[in-house]
């Protein structure tokens, strides 16, 4: 009854506000801890608590009732064993890959159905934001 609570606060906010999707990185040796997350299944995860003074509060910008979409987790530098359980524990789920791949000039094709590819240079930059209205 907590959960049942707690999301239908957070359903009852999304309503009244604009839905904005946030991308929030740490660096490895900071880390995310001090959070704690909420429901499962068709409801989504939700961030619970984000205790003061914790890595997640000082170096994240979550928040009570933000809705976690997914979570990428960097390859660089990290041991195989690590890589291979990370990849295991989201076989059965939806997943995106970011990938670096080496092409030759024009030379870059895509097959019928396949999304679009778009090779990027050295100095292609992330979005570290990315802010959409979502009409409810």
């Amino acid at each position: 009854s907590c959960f049942c609570t707690f999301y239908e606060q957070v359903e009852k906010e999304t309503h009244l506000s604009e839905l904005v999707e946030v991308v929030v990185e740490t660096q490895a040796e900071v880390g995310a801890s001090g959070y704690s997350v909420v429901g499962g299944g068709e409801q989504g995860i939700f961030i619970k608590e984000v205790l003061k003074d914790s890595p997640a509060a000082k170096h994240l910008s979550l928040q009570k009732g933000d809705q976690l979409l997914s979570a990428r987790v960097y390859f660089d530098n990290v041991k195989y064993e690590d890589a291979l359980k990370i990849l295991q524990c989201a076989e059965p789920y939806k997943v995106s890959f970011f990938l670096k791949r080496t092409v030759q000039g024009s030379e870059v094709s895509i097959r019928p159905g396949a999304q679009n590819l778009e090779p990027r240079g050295p100095k292609a930059k992330m979005q570290k934001m990315v802010h959409s209205e979502i009409l409810l």
